[in-house]
This record gives structure tokens, C-alpha cells and sequence, in this order.
């Protein structure tokens, strides 16, 4: 009989407890900027409160002081050093949602422009190998801050094996007869490509071009080597006209999607590079394990820590009646 009433006992001891729910949860304040949208991620959470800005400047610095808990932008303003040397204490948790990927572009493969899908099968087997080593994270360090998003697992499920150059074709000119190899590119003023002062195109992508264009020639044994060139075409547009005359460039590199290079009546490979909106912090920031915790209201936890209660209560319960049962 004893054990009984303390079972009861517990069991108005715990139905007594004040509910963690009637707490209240804690809000986040997170700032956000005209140049990248979100309150897609965010306004469905009660527990979020999204602060618009008329520049990420602005938001960085609110950030940065305080006055906000986190922020979300592009990974290209996040990333690019030119937008955080300024601003100590700021750093990436993570990406929230991936809007595109960026490959390297050829032209369609017709009866007099052979080897083009060839090259572009090469190029995807050489940044596999970039990417499954620690080279593709040594470009993206020297340009971005951050971690790549990109793994070499990422290309199972487009990688095959290297192709054998057919006479003729595009491949087997560029490592038999000219072992030269040109991108077309364009000044995006951003890390992925840009002009330096000798007006000469440098960043990301024109290091991981390099990369490639080294992987191929070790791939193939080509005596000499092949040389790689850029070339600027000023812009988007011009770099796919550029690249469908033939006679600039054997491929384009400049931050194009695969969906693009086929309405354009090209062809896209592997990815090179994820863009997409990341969760930004500063040393201010309340503490985070990943960027998913964002999402997560303290009343939701509450309620699961409330609903944890029960199962105590019922458990209780049983012992309460097989003590009754058992005196009977």
C-alpha cells in the first residue's frame, strides 16, 4: 500500500509542475536585404522575425553589433571577403536552401563540330578528380570564405569514365594538335571571375579551369602540356556567342546553369560550384549546432518535453494498478 501512495504521490508531484510551454519561446531577429529574398524560408515561423534592409551593408553591420541575431543572403555576398575583411566576428553556419549549380558549357556535338561532348566529359572526369582531392578546396579557400557546399561525391551521378578522343573532334584537337585551351569568361565582379589591375581575368573559376585543364593533359600524357587561356567576352551573352562561333573559345566557364546552356542550345556538365542562401552569424549571435535550429521554436520543444511528462504519468499509472491488483 505503500508503494501505491508514493506512485500517487509522483504522479500529483509531476501533473503539478508548472508547463515548460507556458513559458513562452525565445524569438530570433534575422536580417535580410533587398538583393536576396527570403521570407519564403521564414515566414511561415512565428518565432522569426525578419528585419529588411536596403543593402547587405547594412544588414552585415547590424549584424555585426548586435542589433540582429543572424542573417540571410546569397552565398556570393556571404562569401565574398571583399563584403566581411571589414567586419570581424561574422562567419557562414551553413546553407539553407540551394538555388543552382554552375558548370562548365560546349557546344552540341553536330556533323562538322565533332568532340564536343567528348570535351565536355573530360572537363566533368578532371573536376571529379578536383573535388574528390583537397584542390578544389584549396581554389575555393583562396577566394571564398567558408566551406565549399561542394564534395566529390557530388558527381555519382554524373560522372563516367574518361573519353577516348575521336580523330577530328574537338578533344583530339586540343590535345594532339593546338594543346591549347581556352574558356570564355567575363568580369562578374565578383570571386568567381574578375579583372585585375593588369586587366588579366583571375578567381575562382579561372583557377578551377586551370586545375582541369591540368588534370587533362596528366590524363592524356600530352607532351609539352596544354596551355590554358582565357578569354573575356564581356559579358554573358557575348561568352555563349563567343563559344557557338567556334573560333574564341573550346568552352565557357562563367557561372552558368545547366538549364541556361540548354535554352541557349548548349550543353552544361558537372557542377563546379553551389549557390544558394546561407544562414550568416556573428560572435553576438545566440549559439546554434546548425543552421536547422533556426527553424525549430522553443515552444516546439517545450511541448515535446511537456508531452514526455505524460508518458511518466502513464507509466505511473500501470504501477498504481498492478499495486491494487496485486494486494487484491
Amino acid at each position: 500500500m505503500r508503494s501505491a501512495k508514493f506512485a500517487l504521490f509522483l504522479s500529483a508531484l509531476v501533473l503539478s509542475a508548472t508547463p515548460i510551454v507556458a513559458l513562452g519561446g525565445v524569438q530570433y531577429n534575422v536580417a535580410s536585404s533587398q538583393e536576396t529574398p527570403v521570407s519564403h524560408l521564414i515566414g511561415s515561423y512565428g518565432h522569426i522575425i525578419e528585419n529588411g534592409y536596403e543593402d547587405h551593408q547594412l544588414a552585415m553591420r547590424a549584424l555585426m553589433s548586435g542589433e540582429e541575431d543572424f542573417m540571410l543572403t546569397s552565398h556570393l555576398i556571404a562569401a565574398d571577403p571583399a563584403n566581411t575583411d571589414n567586419m570581424p566576428g561574422l562567419y557562414i553556419i551553413e546553407m539553407i536552401e540551394e538555388t543552382e549549380s554552375y558548370v562548365p558549357v560546349v557546344r552540341t556535338d553536330t556533323q562538322d563540330d565533332r568532340g564536343n561532348t567528348e570535351l565536355l566529359d573530360a572537363i566533368s572526369a578532371a573536376l571529379e578528380e578536383v573535388f574528390s582531392s583537397s584542390t578544389g578546396q584549396q581554389a575555393y579557400m583562396a577566394w571564398f570564405h567558408g566551406e565549399t557546399e561542394l564534395k566529390g561525391s557530388d558527381f555519382s551521378s554524373v560522372m563516367g569514365d574518361w573519353p577516348t578522343p575521336t580523330e577530328g573532334g574537338t578533344l583530339h584537337r586540343i590535345i594532339e594538335g593546338e594543346k591549347e585551351m581556352v574558356a570564355c569568361m567575363y568580369d562578374q565582379g565578383s570571386p568567381m571571375s574578375k579583372l585585375d589591375e593588369s586587366a588579366e581575368m583571375e578567381g575562382y573559376e579561372v583557377e578551377i579551369s586551370r586545375m582541369v585543364v591540368s588534370r587533362m593533359e596528366s590524363h592524356y600524357s600530352v607532351d609539352r602540356g596544354i596551355e590554358f587561356r582565357t578569354w573575356n567576352s564581356g559579358g554573358e551573352f557575348e561568352a555563349v556567342e563567343d563559344l557557338r562561333r567556334a573560333d574564341t573559345c573550346d568552352f565557357v566557364m562563367a557561372s552558368m546553369t545547366n538549364a541556361k546552356a540548354v535554352s541557349k542550345g548548349m550543353r552544361g556538365g558537372a557542377p563546379y560550384h553551389i549557390e544558394g542562401i546561407v544562414l550568416m552569424a556573428s560572435d553576438n549571435s545566440p549559439p546554434l549546432d546548425t543552421a536547422q535550429e533556426l527553424f525549430v521554436s522553443h515552444d516546439e520543444d517545450a511541448a515535446n518535453e511537456f508531452d514526455r511528462r505524460w508518458i511518466a504519468i502513464a507509466l505511473l499509472s500501470l504501477f498504481i494498478i498492478y499495486q491494487v491488483v496485486r494486494r487484491n
